[in-house]
Formats: structure tokens, sequence, C-alpha cells
């Protein structure tokens, strides 16, 4: 399972992002049950576009990544999303690697709809 979280800067360490298509890097994470098995950061190739968050969906989908940890989002960016049959799950403050612990112990909320443009909780 490929998990993707938008991130501040280009480690696990780093702040995870709050605003999806701002984020400056996407760091993947491989897992096998509840253990992961590798990591690649690639960088937010949409993060300083206009309409930002559109591309950087398609490129998450373009990945094969199942869930997406995130901040903020808009509404094509999420449709895109769920149309590519990705799961999101709004992250929480903290690194990348707190959201990706706290997404393997079920911790995390999965978005379901949106809200004024921004994630609600379902």
């Amino acid at each position: 399972m490929k998990i993707a979280v938008g991130s501040v800067n280009y480690s696990l360490d780093s702040p995870a992002s709050e605003i999806f298509g701002r984020s400056s890097a996407f760091i993947i994470a491989d897992l096998d049950k509840d253990k992961i098995k590798s990591i690649n950061v690639i960088e937010n190739p949409a993060k300083n576009e206009f309409g930002a968050g559109n591309t950087a969906a398609q490129f998450i989908a373009d990945h094969e990544v199942n869930v997406l940890i995130s901040g903020k989002l808009g509404p094509v960016a999420f449709h895109i999303l769920k149309n590519a049959g990705i799961k999101v799950y709004k992250a929480r403050s903290g690194s990348v690697e707190k959201n990706l612990k706290r997404f393997i112990e079920g911790k995390l909320e999965e978005i379901t709809s949106l809200s004024g443009g921004f994630p609600s909780q379902s």
C-alpha cells in the first residue's frame, strides 16, 4: 500500500504540509502490513503553479498512491483523487512520520466530503 503525505520539506521529520497543493514535496511510504517498507521523496512539481492542487492531485494519482494524508485541499483536487480511488485522510499537526504512525494506528479521520472548499470531518 502506498501512502503519500504532503510535506513542508524533504524528510520524514518535516512538518506535514497544511495545504496540499503547496506542499514542497510528497513523501510516499510503501507499507507492508503495518511496517514501512520503503520511502520515496518526490518534489511537488505543481507547488508554484496556478491551480496547484489540481495538478498535484493528478501527480499523486499517476504515482499509483492508495492513500493521501493531507491538509486543506480544494474540491477539484478532492474529486480527482476520489475518482482515482485514492482515500484521503486529514493530516494533523506534527511531522510526516507522526502522521504515518497515526494512520497505521487508525488515528486519522478519512475525509469523505468537503465543506466550504476545505475538508470537513466525516
